[in-house]
């Protein structure tokens, strides 16, 4: 598997971030992840899905930052 790349800084509107937010906690929640999902949560394989404690972390400092614009 390839190492990560740094992502580019994106800024989010209120709706862009609240849909962002709601996909993590959905992912959170799931029992079962769709297989199209896990690709792209995977980057098709590339790298590891996060752990619900890394999502957990990730909505934080999503909070924290902000986003909108």
């Amino acid at each position: 598997m390839s190492a990560p790349q740094p992502s580019k800084g994106v800024i989010l509107d209120r709706a862009e971030l609240a849909t962002v937010l709601a996909g993590l906690r959905l992912l959170q929640a799931a029992q079962e992840v769709p297989a199209g999902i896990t690709d792209i949560q995977t980057d098709c394989g590339e790298v590891e899905p996060l752990s619900l404690e890394q999502i957990d972390a990730l909505f934080a400092r999503i909070n924290e930052e902000g986003g909108t614009a």
